[in-house]
């Protein structure tokens, strides 16, 4: 094999891993696309997406989701990494939501925030006093999320 055609195979073998990186509001466990090791969060060029794991720093099993969920699936009440890299201008801030369906307490994570060791109890659902989960740490307590224009402190 000539080393042109070893580079095509592997730009095609590349491009193939990104095919699979879905984009629907469902969970999903595959992620080629970001993975503990590469290029740093900040430098990272927008892909829509908002992205959680399981353990801290990038670590244990990968989620992420293009549009609103109302159910987490394998990373409900188990995300300890939050990372928003939506797209800027409409619904760029994801509301994160303690209950199913978009229900209880919420706190709001701003486009392009990386909230990275989520067990270090910094965050909490701040939003929604007097609702289920109000005052509790994020950590392993998101449940749903949507998609907003802005964190604020009304809702």
């Amino acid at each position: 094999m000539s080393v042109k055609q070893l580079i095509a195979t592997g730009a095609v073998a590349a491009g193939l891993a990104l095919v699979f990186v879905p984009t629907s509001s469902t969970a999903s466990t595959a992620s080629a696309a970001h993975s503990p090791g590469s290029a740093p969060r900040s430098a990272a060029a927008a892909d829509g997406l908002l992205h959680a794991w399981t353990d801290s720093y990038g670590h244990g099993t990968p989620c992420f989701w293009s549009g609103n969920a109302d159910n987490w699936g394998p990373c409900r009440n188990k995300a300890s990494d939050i990372w928003n890299n939506g797209y800027a201008g409409n619904l760029e801030a994801v509301d994160l939501y303690w209950g199913l369906n978009a229900t209880g307490a919420h706190a709001c994570i701003s486009r392009g925030d990386s909230w990275n060791n989520l067990p270090s109890g910094q965050w909490k659902f701040t939003y929604g006093a007097g609702l289920g989960g109000f005052g509790q740490s994020v950590n392993d307590n998101i449940s749903s999320h949507r998609w907003t224009n802005h964190c604020s402190q009304s809702g």
